[in-house]
């Protein structure tokens, strides 16, 4: 008799259908935050990439623009006291060639660019861009001023951007960038 009492007890001890539904709800709800997660961690990430790219490409950028203006012997280009702005400007470098810094379009993208005599040096990645189907003020800038019995100055303004434009308006990286240089080797 006890072995029988036994089996009975074994019979009742199973789990009900309402106790089924519950669990199989708890552990999709669980589920659903878990895949939340991961995809909202997943694509911060990628933003972040994309973003130190934009940072790394418009630093590298401004450094260079700044540099080739700091050794620089004159600008050539429009350059008054008051001020005068436009999205390109043309220096003489030490060894007295020309070199002229600006938007260029290469394909669909708007970069800076360097252009010598012979060459020309993209300063930007091909991966981003300057904003816009073509190249204007907006997308980079330089104001030349030469204050009386100075050297001239060149404030370098543009904002970069990745290409292509995300479905999620947050997801969009861009940075601005602004420096000053004055001309160090300037002619006397």
């Amino acid at each position: 008799m006890a072995i029988k009492n036994v089996h009975d007890s074994w019979k009742k001890q199973g789990f009900t259908l309402l106790e089924i539904m519950v669990s199989i709800g708890i552990v999709a709800v669980v589920g659903v935050l878990i895949s939340q997660v991961f995809f909202t961690t997943t694509r911060s990430n990628a933003k972040s990439e994309v973003l130190k790219n934009v940072k790394q490409n418009g630093d590298f950028s401004l450094e260079r623009i700044y540099q080739l203006v700091r050794n620089a012997t004159e600008v050539t280009s429009t350059c008054a006291e008051g001020g005068t702005s436009s999205s390109s400007i043309t220096l003489t470098n030490p060894d007295g060639e020309s070199t002229s810094l600006g938007c260029l379009l290469d394909g669909t993208v708007t970069r800076i660019a360097s252009v010598s005599a012979s060459t020309t040096e993209y300063l930007t990645d091909s991966a981003l861009t300057l904003g816009g189907a073509d190249c204007n003020a907006s997308s980079l800038t330089f104001v030349c001023t030469m204050p009386a019995g100075q050297p001239a100055t060149v404030a370098i303004i543009f904002s970069l951007a990745q290409k292509g434009t995300p479905p999620d308006q947050f997801d969009r990286a861009s940075a601005s960038f602004q420096t000053t240089a004055a001309i160090r080797n300037a002619k006397q």
